[in-house]
């Protein structure tokens, strides 16, 4: 049963990179409150955090999943608080909460749900809406983790371009330069550009350093 006297009015936006679970979560908040404004939904988290730190499409609170392939939830969520106190973030993970916990609260989420469970996501997201936050992992308010966030130092990831951020993680996955460039549809030539802009970001002498800086960076 919905608790008495919660804001039901305000604006939403989603990024998932499974258009199914896109397409499901849309119309489980549009069905869920009919008074809810869907702002918009996307596939990348590069394009949510593009939308979501320009005032004319900022939504009152932004849906987070956390495992992403083009930039991961934790990095979408820092940059887009870093930026601005003003979204609320709501992480969102397939798998069990207590994984992407830690790693949600650093990033400046006001909490973290399961997708599968449709009426706790709901309940979860109104939470979120009302200045609250969800879940166990001591997250704050918007407002307080903006000011932890641009009082912290910026982590080696927040040095790096959102193509930059592509290629490290396909290479942490064991993939060779041909194959990032086939998946990311560029040349060779400009994967090792870009391996080559890190490794300089990163203070790294080597690929194998590189990837441990990469791997041990927020």
């Amino acid at each position: 049963m919905r608790q008495p006297n919660l804001r039901t009015t305000f604006t939403v936006a989603i990024v998932d990179n499974d258009p199914m679970s896109l397409k499901s979560i849309t119309s489980l908040v549009a069905s869920s409150l009919p008074q809810v404004r869907i702002l918009w939904a996307v596939e990348q988290g590069s394009q949510a955090v593009c939308l979501a730190t320009k005032s004319d499409s900022q939504p009152d609170v932004l849906l987070v999943d956390m495992s992403m392939e083009d930039m991961p939830g934790s990095m979408v969520c820092r940059r887009i608080r870093r930026a601005t106190d003003q979204v609320s973030l709501l992480a969102m993970t397939s798998f069990s909460v207590q994984i992407y916990a830690d790693q949600a609260w650093r990033s400046g989420a006001q909490g973290i749900v399961g997708k599968g469970d449709g009426d706790e996501l709901i309940r979860a997201l109104l939470a979120v809406a009302n200045g609250s936050t969800y879940g166990d992992g001591g997250f704050e308010s918007g407002a307080l983790s903006h000011f932890r966030i641009q009082s912290s130092r910026p982590t080696k990831k927040d040095l790096l371009s959102d193509r930059e951020i592509q290629v490290m993680d396909l290479l942490a996955e064991g993939l060779e330069d041909d194959e990032i460039a086939e998946k990311l549809n560029i040349g060779r030539t400009t994967v090792r550009k870009h391996l080559q802009s890190v490794k300089q970001k990163l203070g790294a002498r080597n690929r194998i350093q590189m990837v441990l800086r990469w791997m041990k960076s927020e």
